[in-house]
């Protein structure tokens, strides 16, 4: 098990690095939790740079998941950040 996290954190940062060299800064953060809210990780623009906000307290898995998919459509739609 600690073989397999262990594993999951160095993929997750290789694509954090993958991101950098994009251009582009990623952070994990306590993303804010009410009733009836579930919070999401995202991709937005702040004083002209581009931040990906990655829920820290989700799993690792959907964590790689999440960044994989963002930064694969970055890759083939280079053009279409705003």
């Amino acid at each position: 098990m600690a073989q397999l996290k262990h594993k999951q954190q160095s993929r997750l940062q290789e694509l954090i690095g993958a991101a950098k060299q994009m251009n582009i800064e990623v952070r994990t953060e306590k993303l804010l939790r009410e009733v009836g809210y579930k919070p999401r990780s995202g991709r937005c623009r702040i004083n002209g740079q581009e931040v990906i906000l990655i829920d820290r307290d989700a799993p690792l898995s959907e964590q790689i998941d999440f960044l994989s998919a963002l930064l694969a459509e970055e890759e083939r739609h280079p053009s279409c950040r705003t």
